[in-house]
């Protein structure tokens, strides 16, 4: 299936940003000429066994830190905090994120108002025992240079020493008491302070509570970091309180993803999740019914969740979405493309004159439901998802919402799209349709297709830098990288010859 926006996407992101980060981190330092700027560093005080340790740093833009750095809040970026007791340096604790990273490899996903140059020491390393520690704080930048990447110091301080006193049951229960009592509204406070804080006393049941009730968070970045936070929370601990809250506050984006991505962890429960989940297909809240039908896509549809033959819930949950689609369609919400990949999925003429109604209209969901009509290859719709190429009045006048729609034609119906297609390309109002028809046809050999191309080098058409870019990637034999407009001209004239 192609959809037109995906967490499969986001998450190969995250993980080839992650993948680079990880590389960056087991890079030698290497020699530099540039100095290293020296700075002061303190640990806030009296610091504790059990509580949080932050140390605070005496740093300057550009050398600044932005905390948090990724969604995982023990991942403190391009910054390495080293530990020793007396004369001996002490391992961090292992690292296994849940999710990838965000940003650039050195970047920060802070919010504006997150606090500046701290660093969560609890999260680094379990400090366990009262006694005497020393800390070094070492900043560095990452670099390309011949096509590798190097790690250059850009700061460091000294070796400071601080002491860590046992604390008592007692403290540490009436620390955690003011802490759940006190979430902050301020996004930036919660994931740059109060939420890294509150982890100090993980795996607490009652500290998984609030950091799963972040998950129905209005801030993105709130959510994303309480989900990386839950790898640091007991499995059953999590079943248990994830159903309770279903139950109790219904579906939500992030819990939609948390669900797909530990099935097997709800699998024996899957029935009791989708059917507290229906009511919520009628919410007046858009954002519910939005993750209403996330997760019943992830949990009904093929994917993550293993069904009995003989259960009758994915049905139950298919016609419950076909019941409230209507009325959805005409409140034209966030829910819109969800309920387009979900229709994609249902079998049946019930879900597909759905999706043509939805095609043919304007509303938010159209080019997600195009692409859904694509999925079943129904040689009924050819026709009527071929004159959308052609249909004027689209709202935005280069017909990026319809460029798509030529991939998913020949992907589902082969040389059958072709004449489409090549109709498209001379008549659509839409320069976006005419260009990714161009496209699909110059795969088929058409020399219509090459002769669009040569028109907008030879003409200077705006669209004509994307165009060289996509052929010298698919035709890199004939097109090197470095091939000029003259080489690209007697490219396209070759190929009309044939």
């Amino acid at each position: 299936m192609v959809l037109v926006s995906s967490m499969a996407a986001f998450s190969k992101r995250w993980v080839l940003i992650g993948a680079l980060l990880t590389v960056a981190l087991r890079l030698p330092v290497h020699s530099q000429d540039s100095p290293v700027k020296g700075f002061q560093i303190h640990v806030t005080e009296p610091a504790y066994t059990g509580f949080p340790i932050w140390i605070q740093a005496d740093l300057t833009f550009p050398q600044e830190v932005r905390y948090p750095y990724h969604e995982d809040p023990s991942d403190i970026g391009p910054n390495r905090l080293e530990v020793r007791r007396g004369n001996q340096i002490l391992a961090p604790v292992p690292f296994k994120p849940w999710l990838g990273g965000g940003g650039i490899v050195d970047g920060s996903i802070a919010p504006q108002d997150s606090p500046t140059n701290r660093l969560p020491l609890h999260l680094q390393y379990a400090l366990n025992e009262a006694g005497t520690y020393s800390v070094r704080w070492t900043e560095v930048r990452h670099t390309f240079a011949a096509g590798r990447m190097t790690e250059v110091i850009v700061a460091q301080s000294d070796w400071t020493t601080f002491e860590t006193m046992q604390s008592t049951p007692e403290q540490r229960e009436a620390w955690l008491q003011k802490q759940l009592t006190t979430v902050p509204d301020n996004s930036g406070l919660l994931v740059g302070d109060f939420l890294p804080s509150l982890l100090a006393a993980a795996p607490d049941s009652r500290v998984l509570q609030v950091v799963l009730e972040q998950l129905y968070s209005t801030q993105e970045i709130v959510r994303s970091c309480a989900l990386a936070s839950l790898r640091l929370f007991r499995e059953d601990d999590i079943r248990t309180q994830v159903v309770e809250l279903l139950h109790r506050q219904g579906p939500s984006e992030a819990i939609a993803y948390l669900l797909s991505w530990r099935a097997p962890w709800f699998q024996d429960r899957q029935e009791d999740l989708v059917l507290a989940i229906l009511p919520y297909m009628h919410s007046r809240l858009d954002w519910q019914v939005a993750a209403a039908i996330k997760t019943l896509g992830f949990m009904v549809h093929p994917g993550s969740f293993q069904w009995p033959a003989n259960s009758a819930i994915p049905t139950r949950a298919d016609e419950a979405v076909l019941a409230a689609a209507p009325q959805l369609i005409a409140r034209a919400g966030e829910s819109s493309q969800l309920l387009a990949e979900y229709l994609g999925g249902i079998k049946g003429d019930a879900a597909r004159d759905l999706l043509l109604q939805m095609a043919e209209s304007s509303e938010p969901g159209h080019e997600q439901a195009m692409i859904a009509l694509t999925w079943t290859e129904d040689a009924r719709d050819l026709v009527r998802l071929s004159d959308l190429l052609l249909k004027p009045g689209d709202a935005d006048k280069f017909g990026r919402d319809r460029a798509s729609l030529p991939y998913s034609l020949v992907r589902a119906y082969g040389d059958r799209a072709i004449p489409y297609l090549e109709k498209a390309l001379s008549e659509s109002p839409y320069v976006f349709v005419r260009t990714q028809s161009a496209e699909q046809l110059s795969l088929k050999g058409r020399p219509v297709a090459f002769r669009f191309f040569l028109d907008a080098v030879e003409k200077n058409q705006f669209y004509k830098p994307e165009l060289i870019n996509w052929l010298k990637g698919q035709f890199p034999n004939e097109l090197p990288r470095s091939a000029d407009d003259a080489a690209v001209i007697a490219f396209l004239e070759s190929r009309l010859q044939q």
